[in-house]
């Protein structure tokens, strides 16, 4: 059985962006880092605060 994804979401603090990160790619150096800016972005939440039926986290980027 499986629960999922586990997403760390970030905010760029550079240019706004919001966005996630899958936890299984949590080893790779660009983790965290604003896909855009290439800026380390400020946490902001993970899988576990958003609440089931909670759209908090829905307009995050994949990356």
């Amino acid at each position: 059985m499986t629960w999922g994804t586990y997403y760390f979401f970030y905010e760029c603090p550079q240019c706004g962006k919001k966005y996630r990160y899958e936890l299984e790619f949590a080893s790779e150096p660009e983790f965290g880092f604003c896909p855009d800016c290439q800026v380390m972005g400020t946490f902001v939440g993970e899988t576990k605060d958003n609440k089931q039926g909670e759209d908090k986290f829905a307009d995050y980027e994949f990356v």
